[in-house]
């Protein structure tokens, strides 16, 4: 008969371990760390003003940095492509002759830093052991190359392929000019990832799990991995099972699992409660919204029509 009541006694321990370890987790870091990613997500914004301005010289860095936070915000809830769609849609109301492939094109701008960043990322986290970087096969990356070439050609060849490839183009204006881009944009970028790397060392002491260098990488990673599954709320769960299996490795030795699992579950909460209440504040200020009913118009009102562009002299 012991045996048979063994598991939910080990179950209502683990449980009272995992409540012990949230409940003693230390607030001021978690503040630190929230406000540290809050810090980062502006400096993304700024970075993006870098890029806009560009195209659009008129953009002014607090409309910017506004529509970047509030569509990373709600990144948690519509993961991180429906947030990037949020302040695209966004800058795309107050651009003037702004479409959405010229401002898909600023993104992939912005983006072209973090993709160099995440690959050093895993170059550095290999060396430290957290894991192994899998090049895909050869005969992979020809097939893709040549789709791509194939798609670029029939896209030129067409009256509609060359207006889509002119506007991404415009919005790609910034990297025509390196050192725009190296004095306006890399700084910000680069302050933005040591700020993200400040959050995670912060949550990480909260909760009084090793901070090394590969335990800090290894969670920067699986907080980076809510943006793989491109569903509505599938962020959080992402980066809670992240964490859940890369910390332990990382540290290359056993870590107290209650607070694992207490950092795998306040980590996404925290960010996704903050992030959904900035994201409300700011699309109620940029709309004039003051009631829920006006917010949620505002909401709808973002796939309307953008302003038009200014009739030529």
């Amino acid at each position: 008969m012991a045996g048979v009541f063994a598991p939910p006694a080990l179950a209502a321990s683990v449980a009272d371990r995992f409540v012990d370890a949230v409940a003693g987790a230390h607030a001021g870091l978690l503040v630190a760390a929230v406000a540290l990613h809050v810090s980062a997500q502006v400096c993304r914004g700024l970075a993006w003003h870098s890029v806009l301005s560009a195209p659009w010289p008129g953009v002014t860095r607090r409309r910017a940095c506004a529509w970047h936070v509030c569509g990373a915000g709600l990144s948690g809830v519509l993961s991180t492509r429906g947030g990037d769609a949020v302040r695209i849609a966004l800058a795309r109301r107050d651009l003037r002759g702004a479409t959405w492939p010229a401002l898909a094109g600023t993104l992939c701008a912005e983006g072209s830093f973090e993709t160099v960043f995440g690959l050093a990322v895993a170059l550095v986290a290999v060396r430290l052991g957290v894991g192994t970087v899998h090049a895909p096969p050869p005969a992979l990356v020809g097939a893709v190359a040549f789709a791509a070439l194939v798609l670029l050609v029939l896209a030129a060849r067409s009256d509609r392929g060359r207006c889509l490839l002119r506007e991404v183009g415009r919005g790609l204006a910034v990297l025509r000019e390196p050192r725009r881009w190296a004095s306006r944009v890399l700084p910000w970028q680069v302050t933005s990832r040591v700020l993200r790397l400040g959050a995670a060392t912060c949550f990480l002491l909260a909760f009084d799990l090793p901070v090394a260098p590969a335990v800090v990488l290894a969670a920067c990673a699986a907080q980076g991995s809510g943006g793989v599954v491109p569903l509505p709320g599938a962020g959080p769960a992402t980066i809670a099972a992240a964490l859940l299996v890369a910390l332990p490795v990382a540290a290359g030795h056993p870590v107290d699992p209650a607070a694992v699992a207490a950092l795998a579950v306040v980590w996404p909460a925290a960010l996704t409660a903050v992030g959904v209440t900035l994201s409300t504040v700011l699309l109620a200020v940029l709309s004039g919204a003051r009631t829920p009913r006006g917010l949620l118009r505002a909401a709808r009102a973002l796939r309307a029509r953008p302003a038009p562009a200014p009739a030529a002299p």
